[in-house]
């Protein structure tokens, strides 16, 4: 399945903020491999935007950068989107502030 911008958008800009974290933290990819469990080249791959992330590795990553879960959401600059579903007939959500 075709990853679609916005996908493609969010993915880079948490994986930014979780390379900024690590760093501000002093962390090499080895030493956050070690505290999250995830492997150099998985975590390498988030950092950049270029993998999928399962909901249990951001929660390990969290714990291991000392951070809410929350926080890996709250990203600067992420253009607002509009998401909606594949099937026209199914919503989707609307992400823009009011």
């Amino acid at each position: 399945m075709a990853r679609s911008a916005e996908t493609l958008a969010w993915a880079e800009k948490i994986g930014t903020g979780i390379r900024s974290r690590r760093k501000r933290l002093g962390l090499s990819l080895e030493d956050l491999s070690r505290l999250s469990g995830s492997t150099v080249p998985t975590l390498s791959h988030i950092e950049r935007g270029t993998r999928d992330v399962k909901l249990s590795t951001l929660v390990s990553l969290s714990l291991a950068l000392s951070t809410e879960l929350p926080a890996l959401f709250q990203v600067d600059q992420l253009p607002s989107a509009k998401m909606t579903s594949p099937d026209p007939g199914q919503g989707g959500y609307d992400l823009e502030d009011d």
